[in-house]
């Protein structure tokens, strides 16, 4: 393959060539050249293949390629002998002249017309030339973005009907999502999930033999976290190790009441968790409103004044960041495993869909 900087050059069809050029400098331009002159060498029409990235340069390049075949058409011998000079094909006979100017008949006639086509829709043809070796549905139809959007709406609507018509499964996700994430929040989830990254979805899926148990020991370990371990019993685990230091955490209270006004602060927050054993009031006695670990339990003069408890009061902290973090951990597992057995169901709705009408949409072709 060689790299060719001169227009005529890269438009000889026995030239294997790479053009690099700035938009607007030509390339679509040298491309029909090159088809035209293919064309001139008598080429046959259908065999010519050309592809772009998007309708429209192929829209343009198909424009282009005919515009310049129907001028040549109308051209008297010498303006036609200037105009193929100009794209660098040999010189033409009287003969060769005549061939020149019924190419653009030649190729409307031609059977299916002149490929030049997207990447996308030359490779749908190959698939609806061999289904059976692809695996698709013989004479398919290729959905539109709208109306795939609106099978996988319709999906999604079912999957929730099934929820609530008792399907333990999807019960149970969809009241797990709807508590802990939101209504809006779960179809997000759901849109993510059947949307772009759909594909995504099912090479997972398959990998775990869309079984459900497999599913969920996959998402936990990937979470690190163990597969039955919940966000509610590792709060209550913590909770209860606190009842069991009452005492020191009453003496850290005290030690933090005789501080400044914000080492008062942490220990009415402190009193007040010793009280409820509630874990949401221990995360305001160790975290930030913002949800990140405090930079400093205590200040400096109550350190100084009772080192072994600021350490005690320090080793708490940490635990209750490990157990916050083992917390996070498994609730964004659950997060994860109800939202999967929600996207799997659709997927499955979906797939069951597309299947009943004969149809494939865009990433089934890429697939």
């Amino acid at each position: 393959m060689s790299t060719i900087s001169a227009a005529p050059d890269a438009a000889d069809p026995k030239l294997s060539a790479w053009v690099s050029a700035h938009a607007g400098t030509g390339k679509t331009y040298t491309l029909a050249n090159r088809v035209a002159r293919l064309l001139l060498d008598k080429a046959a029409p259908q065999k010519i293949l050309c592809l772009t990235y998007t309708k429209a340069a192929a829209a343009e390049m198909a424009g282009r390629l005919f515009k310049q075949l129907g001028e040549w058409a109308m051209l008297d011998d010498a303006t036609l002998s200037e105009s193929l000079e100009k794209i660098g094909a040999p010189a033409r006979d009287a003969q060769g002249l005549r061939e020149a100017r019924r190419l653009f008949a030649m190729a409307l006639e031609t059977p299916g017309g002149l490929k030049i086509q997207t990447i996308h829709s030359f490779c749908q043809y190959i698939l609806a030339r061999f289904p059976l070796e692809a695996g698709v549905p013989p004479a398919f139809d290729v959905l539109d973005e709208q109306t795939a959007r609106e099978l996988i709406a319709e999906a999604r609507i079912r999957v929730f009907e099934r929820a609530g018509e008792g399907e333990e499964n999807l019960a149970h996700a969809v009241d797990y999502l709807a508590t802990h994430a939101g209504e809006n929040k779960l179809n997000d989830l759901l849109a993510s999930a059947l949307g772009g990254d759909r594909r995504k979805l099912e090479r997972f899926l398959e990998r775990c033999g869309h079984d459900a148990g497999i599913v969920a020991a996959a998402v936990a370990g990937a979470h690190g976290v163990a597969p039955d371990e919940r966000y509610e019993a590792i709060a209550e685990s913590f909770c209860a190790a606190m009842k069991e230091a009452e005492a020191h955490l009453q003496e850290i209270a005290g030690w933090l009441a005789g501080g400044t006004a914000t080492d008062q602060k942490i220990a009415q927050s402190l009193r007040a968790a010793i009280e409820h054993g509630s874990y949401d009031d221990f995360r305001e006695v160790f975290f930030t409103g913002g949800g990140k670990p405090r930079a400093r339990l205590a200040t400096k003069g109550l350190v100084a004044e009772n080192g072994a408890l600021h350490a005690r009061f320090q080793q708490l902290a940490e635990e209750f960041e490990r157990a916050e973090q083992r917390c996070r951990a498994a609730r964004a597992a659950a997060l994860t495993v109800a939202t999967l057995a929600l996207a799997g169901a659709a997927h499955a709705e979906y797939t069951a869909a597309k299947r009943t009408r004969g149809v494939l949409d865009y990433d089934d072709l890429i697939a």
